[in-house]
């Protein structure tokens, strides 16, 4: 069946509080969705993010952002007042309206949820607060496996100020029962496992929502863990470190087009071969989680998973790195065993060899195609929408790009002008005409690649919601390679209009791709 979606983090939704979190901005925005007749909405990973405030170097991979959860939720349910949220409306409302400064942020928000917390442990012995406090022991029985050993990491980072777990004592390196005993308390570990138990059921309800609106959620699973994580420091088994509990490796990537030296990603590697020994227990675990969350999962970096890169742990560049095989069909076979109704989306963007190629159509999962990587003047380029297979989810670009009207107006003349002839060739044009013809700005090129992905053979299109405001490179989202200026994009509030909603649900009409049926 043929649909369309728009990508915009949750992070990047308006809202008074210098950050997108789950709130009535989510559900409004599940509305214009709706209204545009869009069936997906595709965000990025909501964890906890860690390094540079990437949410693809997390502190856990069960655990979502505290940052996300909604003040105006706590002051409904009687957690926090209006007064109280005032210094996080004040220090969001000295900030940039199109930038979320973390920094600056942070700090306000966990004193507000400290609060929030103290006010749940001593609330009144009302029925609903009784509820809640019912829900929460539930919460964390059914979540112990993983949620235990977050809050003691995450009360062990505050202890030391690092969450690098290898610069800790070596009894809490190392674990040492006796040692973490006295981190187990409530008051170290229970305020943690309550900001999972109140995100998680605000993102359960901005969900159910969605649903209703007949709007299904695409999330994104990073395929590696963080060193500084607690599913690193609580499982080192599954990791490949050395006897001192560094790592021997780090995953990376070879150079391409967006590093000529490749990258160095920084996370370790697994012990696949353990893995493999457990039936992949911790990732069916991790994945049986996510789709608690997610109606569809972007397995990030799907090449990893037949042969990753690895780079030793003390090189300069990525380039001293070389290929070692991954778990391949065996691991996707205890996927389909354990999650029969799993749907997922393969990353296979980057360098894909003939091997990687065939694990992908030995799943049968959709891949990706970039519209944006097409214009090297190949005629066989295989982003190019003519060699498109169906079973494939086409992007103008995604969260690692340029916004498309930045990136054509960042072009050399020579690709510019290949653009150009593209785009009126598909509009019907004639080569010579469009030799002569002068170029598009940049706005008229992205609407038409817009177009041009919608109305691709692709059975799912999903367009960054900045393609479809037509805005520039101030809006992206992640530059890979670089620890500057990512992951702090935001909407402003009157972006998205109805009058967008309108063009969407045209254009989504045009292309066949619009969803009248419930979920």
């Amino acid at each position: 069946m043929r649909a369309s979606g728009v990508l915009l983090p949750v992070f990047s939704l308006p809202g008074k509080y210098g950050t997108g979190c789950f709130s009535e901005e989510a559900k409004r925005f599940t509305d214009k969705l709706a209204a545009a007749g869009q069936k997906y909405w595709q965000i990025l990973p909501l964890a906890h993010a860690g390094g540079w405030y990437s949410p693809y170097q997390p502190l856990s991979c069960f655990a979502i952002d505290p940052a996300f959860i909604d003040p105006d939720t706590l002051i409904r349910k009687g957690l926090i007042t209006d007064d109280d949220a005032s210094d996080l409306v004040h220090t969001a409302a000295e900030q940039p309206s199109d930038r979320i400064d973390h920094g600056a942020l942070l700090p306000v928000r966990m004193k507000l949820l400290r609060r929030a917390f103290g006010n749940f442990c001593t609330g009144s012995e009302s029925s609903d607060f009784r509820n809640l406090h019912d829900r929460f022991k539930e919460f964390c029985i059914s979540n112990a496996y993983w949620l235990d050993d977050y809050a003691l990491f995450i009360a062990l980072t505050r202890y030391h100020h690092t969450p690098d777990w290898s610069r800790w004592e070596p009894e809490y390196k190392a674990r040492d029962p006796k040692a973490l005993k006295g981190f187990a308390d409530d008051e170290n570990t229970g305020f943690y496992k309550w900001l999972q138990f109140e995100a998680y059921s605000e993102w359960q309800d901005v969900c159910s929502y969605a649903h209703e609106k007949n709007v299904e959620i695409i999330g994104d699973i990073p395929i590696y863990a963080a060193f500084e994580s607690a599913d690193c420091w609580a499982h080192p088994e599954l990791f490949k470190l050395k006897k001192n509990l560094k790592p021997e490796a780090v995953a990376g990537c070879p150079p391409d087009a967006f590093s000529p030296t490749g990258q160095i990603w920084g996370n370790p590697l697994y012990k696949w071969s353990y893995h493999k020994q457990t039936g992949y227990k911790w990732w069916l675990e991790r994945l049986a989680q996510i789709f608690e969350m997610y109606d569809v999962i972007r397995l990030d970096h799907m090449r990893g998973f037949e042969s990753f890169f690895s780079v030793p742990s003390n090189a300069e560049t990525a380039l001293e790195g070389h290929w070692m095989r991954g778990p391949g069909m065996d691991f996707f076979d205890h996927v389909s065993s354990a999650l029969p109704n799993g749907k997922f989306i393969a990353e296979d963007l980057g360098y894909i060899t003939p091997a990687v190629q065939k694990l992908i159509e030995q799943t049968g999962l959709p891949g990706m195609k970039v519209l944006q990587f097409a214009f090297d003047t190949d005629p066989n380029n295989t982003y190019l929408p003519d060699h498109y297979p169906k079973n494939c989810v086409v992007y103008t670009g995604t969260h690692d790009n340029d916004t498309t009207v930045g990136w054509y107006m960042h072009l050399d003349k020579e690709i510019r002008r290949f653009v150009t002839n593209f785009i009126r060739s598909q509009s019907g044009g004639r080569p010579e005409e469009s030799a002569k013809a002068p170029e598009f700005g940049a706005k008229t090129a992205a609407r038409s690649l817009v177009q041009i992905a919608l109305r691709s053979v692709a059975d799912t299109c999903i367009i960054p919601l900045q393609d479809h405001l037509l805005l520039g490179s101030s809006a992206r989202i992640n530059t890979p390679g670089t620890t500057g200026d990512n992951w702090n994009w935001r909407m402003d509030d009157d972006m998205f209009t109805d009058e967008v909603a309108a063009y969407i649900l045209m254009l989504t009409k045009e292309s066949g791709r619009l969803q009248t049926g419930k979920l």
